[in-house]
């Protein structure tokens, strides 16, 4: 990574927008960019060079010919454009369009003092602050993981991993009414879970074995959470953690009838025994990233509880210092949760 001057968009043109970035949250698909591993995979020669950063704050500057846009308003960006005309465009979720373009992605992001982006990726934010406002985008994503498993009030949910997705989507779910229970190695995250609404958050690591059913199963997680649903199992558990281990957990702990949504990205392989899917006619659900509907309704979860996010936000560099800041997040350190580099 490098710090360079770069020519600065002009005025708005038709349908854009241009903002200031204030705060831009490092996410863990970041990594892959950051290390040049995206652009290895894309088989694309110019992928790079690449201005990052798709969890943007950011204040209007021009708001071109935008009607419902104002100079000097704070607005998230969603980030994702998608092409309009394939099967899942036309079928309404254009968050898995195969042609899509990210910003910060496939198109320079947030780690610039001026940016020009669509007028429909431009949502205002009203008086939140910029940490708040970038962490709107990974909150989307927890939004839109649990309306795709149809999460209802009452009922358990088990959230495996306390990164700033699983700690977005424990917050998320206990703000619809769930019981959330939220797992994680880290005694930190642990009682940050607690705090965004999870019922109880833990680490019950016993002795790991294939059960009956062939689905590798930790026995003391496995038991604390069948004590806690009363032997049922939960009707819903969502895997953020992206550890490849976890899918077989998840499929063996979920109830017969539940829903297993599937958010954190993985490269591994996981073994499986097929039977199990009929045998309890579970669902399991891959989740992306946010429609622009999910956008919104994540803006009005962030402003209502701005106050317990605030612990969330644990490192601050600015922007000058931000290829410091990618490589002290790519470590992993177990007091960072989310990282965040300040731009203007």
């Amino acid at each position: 990574m490098a710090i360079e001057h770069v020519s600065g968009p002009g005025p708005a043109r038709a349908g854009n927008v241009i903002v200031r970035p204030e705060a831009v949250g490092i996410c863990g698909s970041d990594f892959h960019l950051f290390s040049g591993e995206v652009g290895a995979l894309s088989g694309s020669r110019d992928f790079y060079p690449r201005i990052q950063g798709h969890e943007v704050s950011a204040i209007v500057e021009d708001p071109g010919d935008a009607a419902t846009i104002d100079r000097g308003e704070r607005v998230a960006i969603w980030p994702l454009l998608p092409c309009g005309d394939c099967y899942p465009c036309r079928a309404g979720r254009p968050n898995v369009c195969p042609r899509f373009r990210l910003v910060g992605v496939h198109l320079d992001g947030g780690l610039q003092q001026r940016l020009e982006v669509p007028a429909r990726t431009v949502f205002g934010v009203g008086d939140l602050d910029p940490d708040s406002t970038a962490f709107v985008e990974p909150a989307s994503v927890a939004v839109h993981a649990l309306a795709r498993g149809n999460v209802q009030p009452g009922e358990q949910a088990v959230v495996f991993g306390a990164g700033p997705i699983g700690l977005a989507t424990t917050l998320a779910a206990a703000a619809a009414g769930a019981r959330v229970m939220t797992v994680d190695p880290l005694p930190a995250r642990r009682d940050l879970a607690r705090r965004l609404g999870a019922e109880r958050a833990t680490w019950a690591q016993g002795d790991t074995q294939d059960d009956a059913q062939g689905d590798a199963l930790d026995d003391a997680l496995r038991d604390e959470i069948t004590a806690w649903t009363g032997g049922d199992g939960p009707p819903l558990v969502v895997e953020t953690s992206g550890e490849t281990a976890v899918l077989p957990q998840a499929v063996g702990l979920v109830s017969a009838a539940g829903r297993v949504v599937v958010i954190g990205m993985s490269s591994g392989t996981a073994r499986l025994r097929p039977g199990v899917f009929p045998e309890k006619e579970i669902d399991v659900i891959g989740s992306s990233c946010a429609t622009a509907a999910d956008f919104q309704a994540a803006i009005n979860l962030v402003r209502a509880n701005r106050t317990s996010l605030a612990t969330v936000f644990s490192h601050h560099f600015p922007l000058a210092r931000a290829a410091e800041a990618f490589e002290f997040a790519m470590k992993r350190p177990p007091d960072a949760i989310k990282i965040v580099v300040t731009v203007n």
